[in-house]
Formats: structure tokens, C-alpha cells, sequence
């Protein structure tokens, strides 16, 4: 089914300037004259079809009656031609394909249907994003035909991930639908977007290969139904081997595994801590000769050296390695952490060893030369910096002198002649510490300039630094958000200040802006505010309960329903009756029916303590049963509070409900 073109005009393209998270969206940038151009086409289209109907309506007057006369022309004609429809969807046509548009040939790509970011392009020029040039085989200079179309709302969608990494993505339908809700204006059956992915160097590619109700559809505010298609070489990460970030294996507390990692390469494990666990320790042993690097973090596609949430960049010479993790680290719940051990030599063989809620190794208290009881007087050693009693002073410095040496640096003290001492290495740069082993390493991490690839303008002086910022605030870093909780990108900071309090970014704080109903009172509520807004409903019924008006029954605590009685529903039940009762003079006998048999032969309730009721007099030890007498004089008081029931037409009005010392058994 084809579209019909309201308006077009030949435009040239161009290559538009967008931001990165409008890299892969389908809006253009267009002059100021085509929107003048546009509203003056459909001004003109009203004028006519108002005089079509101006003509229908007189026609009909002139046979109508009077109440026909008053029919107005907003009911014949479709709108306000002055007010352009939202969305504003566009097609675009090679001028090539202009004339050809029956022809079978479909080598090339079918006209692209997208939306408009402004209208502030140069005069003539249409601004594209480059994903949309490529796909429709255009360049910057090309003609192309920008017509004005009005699709119909789409209901179906079927897409085909051309990527076997598309298989990978844990959630791609929500993935899908931030993308589309965000970036996409319309679809068209034959068309190919992309999709950018966090954590996956390019973004996948999907193909639109069916559309309901028409061959292209509106996909602003509609309920579209989508059916995700893969193809057939798509293999999961946990069969296809070769990639250097898929799972191995789980880790297990208590027991350590043995790999083998060579360098650059990584071994990801996946470990799962309980709810219950408050603190997490990863410890990794090296070889001797041999050395590699340990992080960790919850999502997947973000652990790795430079993109992690825990991490250990010590040297070679330190090990363990260690990773500890607190529960206060971790939502709340179960969790599951992605572990990465990345080698740093040729080949490293390494043992890796989880332990929960490990018990702090106690310091050891290191024996000194403190002087003892008797030797109060000290002084302390130039070579060693030992505090030595003045009675054995001179034979250590003699001693000392010739077998220690100390470093000048780091005043650290060594054996003369050790191969330790030998080994001992500082870093011109920083006077870091270590052996000669290390130096490598250090200079790898530590003073190595490095850019991230976020902005070519950030730059860091080395790669620690750079992982601080990949960390904490890189537009590029991936994050679970917690209003669409699907793995994206966090975007640049938000420039308001409710989201900087907040700590929100980019994409967070876009999603919070999202309305959604209520489910109580169908009122639609920003997706950040429902938490807030469903704490206002719990406040309101707080607020209803305690100003509830009590049953008048003192055996009962519910709320009193809309009977003469003052009672709630549940007590009012065993006395009503259907039978017409005007004056109530029925119900009052009811009640002092009831009220005669509980006081004299009880409710017959085991666990009944109303001491106005024979059962729960005998349940608490009071055998003393009333006489028909007494138990009628009991009712007395009752029946006479209850009387302007019986005597005037708005007798429930006099009533004081709280006075009247009613106990029924409920």
C-alpha cells in the first residue's frame, strides 16, 4: 500500500553534526523554508476543502431543518490545516528512483521514512546522520525528494539481528524498546537501523522484514507488538570458543582453581553471592616469574582492565592478589559477579580462590629491641633505625655497619651483598618501590599516557587514571538502569540540579522522565516520581485510618458502615432482615432478641472473654449465670439510646453512638 505525498521538494544532502547519543537516530535537520513551505501547502489544501464544504453544508441547509442549520464546518473537513499532525514523518527518495518507483528492480534500497530533529538546516541542504546515508547508498551532494507523508500507526513489527552478538545481549527486546522509544520515528518494511550496544565495539544491525497494518507505520506513542527473528549461523557466547571474555566456569567459596591465561588474554568466572553474605574476598596466586592483573564487576560486558567496578593492579612481586568486596558494595539480594583474571607475561598459571565472610588475619605484633625493664635508655640506629639499648649500642652499629646496608630512597634495610638487595628497584618517576620484575608492569599502568575513547580531548597520564574515569564518570560507561534495567551507556552528566543530587546521568535521568498510570488512581506519574507518588497514597490512607469512625460495638475495632445501628457490616450482618421496616421498630427487636440470648445462654464460643455474654463470663472463670430478669434490665440502657430511632423520622441523627455501651460478640 502506498502513501500518498502531501508535500515534497528536492533537497541535497549533507552529513549531520549529531550528538553521540544521537548517533544512530532517524531524525533530520531541515531549512526553515520547507516548514514555511509545508504550512502554506496545507493552508491552501484547507481553504479548498473548506469551500467543498462550505458548498456540502449550504446544499444541506437549504433541505434541512432548523436544528441541521447549525452544523459547523469543523464537522466536514479533517482538522485544522494551520496545525501540523505530531509526528512529522518524512520519505526519502533518490532522485535517481524518482522515476522508477514501479519498476521490480530492488538492487538498490527502498525510500527511508524518518523524522525531523529542527529545522535549522542551510537553505536546500537536508543534514543526515551517517547511518542513514550508508544505508541508503547516498553521499553528502546526492538529490534526494523529502516528502511529507502520514502513516498509520503500527500495531506488529517484525526485526531480523543480522550480528550473532545479538544473541548475547540479555534483555534485547527492552534493549529494543529504549532504542526505539528514543531514536526511531517510523519503519518500513526492508529497512535497516542499528542499535548501539554498551560494551560491544560496533552496534548491531536489525531488519525490518514485516509491518502491520501497512508497509510503513508511525512507532511515536502506539502499542507496537515486536517479533525478534535471528539468523541461522547466530551462536551464544557460551558454545562459540576463541573469544577471550566468555565464561569459563563458576567459582565455588572454599576451593581453589587452578588456570593457565597468557598475556592480554582474560578468564571471566562468574560467582554468585548469597543475600546473606557481608563481605566477599578473590584472592590470586601467581607462579613465581609469573604475573597477572585481577577485576571484577557485575555487569558482563564491563569487566575487563579499564572497565571494571573492583580491581587489583598490583605488582609482580605482591601477591597475593586480592579483591574484597562488601555486601554494602551490592544491591540488595542475591548477586552475581563477573570475575576477570587478565595475564601480563608470556604465560601465567595462577590459582583463584574465593572465601566469604573472611575473618581479618590478625597483625602479628613484631618483636623490636625495645629496651627491658632494667634498660630504660635507647638510642635509635642510623644504619637500621632500630632503637638499641645505649648498654649494647656500639656492638649493633659495629655489626649492623657491616652487614646491613640501607636503601637511601626508601630507607628500607637489606643484607649486604643479598640478591633481595640487588633486585631492589625505585621508578625515576613516581620513586614507586618494588624489584626489577616489576618495572614493567609499573610503567605499563602507571606512566603510559592514554585517551579515552569518549572524547579525544580526554586524556590521562596513565592507564590507572583512566580506568578512575571510565569508572566514575565517562559518558561510556556501563551501567544497569534502574528505571528500564537494561544495560546501557550513562550519557553524559544531567545538567539539573535534582539530577546531580541524585547522581543521575544522561540516560537515567531520560528515562525517570518517562510517564507511566498509576495503578491506583490512573493518574499518570513521571517513572522517577512513583516511588514518592505511591508513598503520598500510603500517607493518605494512613491519614483515612486515623480519622476512621469506630464501629459502635465496643467488642470491635472496624470502621462503621451506613446502618441506623452505627455498626459494621460484619456486626450489622445477623440483624438484617429484608422485610420493610420504616420505623426500625423490627430491627430494634432484632437486637434485643440477640442482645436477651447472648446475655443468658452466650454465644457458644470457646475463646469468647465478653463479660457481657454468659460464654464469656464461663470462659473466665465466672459461672454466675443471669436471670431472664436481670438480663432484661441489662438491655434497658441500650434500647433506650437507640430510641429516636423509633420516635422521630431523623432519629439517627440524635444519636451519640460513642455513649451507647453496646458488646456484641463478634
Amino acid at each position: 500500500m502506498d502513501l500518498s505525498t502531501e508535500f515534497s521538494r528536492l533537497l541535497r544532502c549533507k552529513v549531520a553534526n549529531t550528538k553521540a547519543n544521537a548517533k544512530y537516530s532517524d531524525k533530520i535537520y531541515l531549512p526553515a523554508s520547507y516548514l514555511a513551505s509545508l504550512l502554506d501547502s496545507r493552508n491552501r489544501t484547507t481553504r479548498q476543502n473548506g469551500r467543498q464544504a462550505q458548498s456540502a453544508i449550504q446544499r444541506r441547509w437549504q433541505r434541512s431543518n432548523q436544528q441541521e442549520r447549525t452544523a459547523d464546518i469543523s464537522d466536514y473537513i479533517d482538522g485544522d490545516g494551520s496545525q501540523l499532525p505530531s509526528p512529522l514523518i518524512f520519505r526519502l527518495v533518490r532522485k535517481t528512483d524518482m522515476l522508477s518507483r514501479n519498476s521490480s528492480n530492488s538492487s538498490k534500497p527502498g525510500p527511508i521514512y524518518c523524522g525531523v530533529r529542527e529545522f535549522s538546516c542551510e537553505e536546500d541542504h537536508v543534514a543526515l546522520p551517517e547511518w542513514i546515508l550508508g544505508s541508503a547508498e547516498l553521499t553528502a551532494g546526492d538529490s534526494i525528494s523529502v516528502e511529507f507523508v502520514r502513516p498509520e500507526k503500527g500495531t506488529f513489527a517484525q526485526l531480523q539481528a543480522l550480528e550473532a552478538a545479538a544473541a548475547d545481549v540479555g534483555d534485547l527486546r527492552a534493549l529494543l524498546e529504549s532504542h526505539m522509544r528514543t531514536n526511531l520515528t517510523a519503519l518500513s518494511i526492508g529497512e535497516s537501523f542499528k542499535v548501539p550496544v554498551g560494551g560491544i565495539d560496533h552496534p548491531l544491525t536489525f531488519t525490518v522484514t514485516a509491518l502491520e497494518p501497512m508497509d510503513a507505520v508511525d512507532i511515536v506513542d502506539t502499542d507496537l507488538s515486536v517479533d525478534i527473528v535471528h539468523t541461522n549461523n547466530v551462536v551464544s557466547s557460551s558454545k562459540r570458543s576463541g573469544g577471550s571474555s566468555s565464561i569459563s566456569d563458576e567459582l565455588a567459596p572454599g576451593t581453589s582453581q587452578e588456570i593457565t591465561v597468557s598475556a592480554g588474554q582474560s578468564r571471566v568466572f562468574q560467582l554468585h553471592v548469597p543475600a546473606q553474605i557481608k563481605s566477599t574476598d578473590i584472592l590470586v596466586t601467581c607462579r613465581p616469574g609469573e604475573d597477572a592483573s585481577i577485576c571484577a564487576s557485575r555487569i558482563l560486558r564491563n569487566v575487563d582492565i579499564l572497565d571494571n567496578t573492583w580491581f587489583d593492579y598490583s605488582l609482580p612481586s605482591q601477591q597475593p592478589k586480592q579483591i574484597h568486596i562488601n555486601q554494602s558494595e551490592l544491591p540488595s539480594g542475591s548477586n552475581t559477579i563477573f570475575v576477570a583474571i587478565v595475564g601480563f607475561t608470556s604465560i601465567c598459571h595462577a590459582s583463584v580462590k574465593v572465601q566469604f565472610d573472611a575473618q581479618p588475619t590478625p597483625k602479628q605484633t613484631q618483636l623490636s629491641n625495645a629496651a627491658t625493664a632494667g634498660e630504660a635508655a635507647e638510642k635509635t640506629c642510623e644504619n637500621c633505625g632500630s632503637n638499641i639499648p645505649l648498654l649494647r649500642f656500639a656492638m649493633h652499629q659495629a655489626v649492623c655497619e657491616r652487614h646491613n646496608i640501607k636503601c637511601p630512597r626508601c630507607t628500607r634495610v637489606f643484607k649486604r651483598g643479598s640478591e633481595e638487595y640487588k633486585q631492589h628497584w625505585h621508578c625515576e618517576i613516581c620513586n614507586q618501590a618494588g624489584v626489577q620484575s616489576d618495572q614493567e608492569k609499573h610503567m605499563y599502568f602507571y606512566h603510559q599516557p592514554q585517551t579515552c575513547s569518549c572524547d579525544p580531548a580526554c586524556s590521562y597520564e596513565s592507564r590507572v587514571e583512566l580506568a578512575a574515569h571510565r569508572r566514575a564518570e565517562c559518558p561510556e560507561r556501563l551501567i544497569e538502569c534502574r528505571y528500564c534495567h537494561i544495560i546501557v551507556p550513562q550519557g553524559l552528566p544531567a545538567t539539573s540540579l535534582e539530577a546531580k543530587l541524585s547522581s543521575q546521568h544522561e540516560h537515567e535521568w531520560d528515562c525517570g522522565n518517562r510517564s507511566i498510570p498509576c495503578a491506583k488512581c490512573k493518574a499518570y506519574v513521571g517513572i522517577r516520581q512513583v516511588q514518592t507518588h505511591m508513598k503520598l497514597h500510603e500517607m493518605k490512607e494512613q491519614i483515612a485510618r486515623a480519622n476512621m469512625v469506630p464501629c459502635a460495638n465496643r467488642e470491635c475495632m472496624r470502621e462503621r458502615g451506613d446502618n441506623p445501628l452505627g455498626l459494621c457490616g460484619i456486626c450489622f450482618g445477623p440483624l438484617y432482615s429484608g422485610q420493610y421496616d420504616p420505623d426500625n421498630q423490627k430491627l430494634l427487636k432484632r437486637l434485643a432478641r440477640n442482645m436477651h440470648i447472648q446475655l443468658t445462654n452466650g454465644c457458644g464460643s470457646k475463646q469468647c472473654r465478653n463479660p457481657h455474654c454468659a460464654s464469656g463470663r464461663a470462659n473466665s472463670g465466672n459461672s454466675a449465670s443471669l436471670s431472664q430478669t436481670e438480663a432484661a434490665a441489662k438491655l434497658v440502657p441500650v434500647l433506650k439510646a437507640y430510641a429516636p430511632l423509633a420516635t422521630a423520622a431523623n432519629g439517627q441523627s440524635q444519636i451519640d453512638y460513642s455513649s451507647i455501651d453496646l458488646h456484641l460478640c463478634v
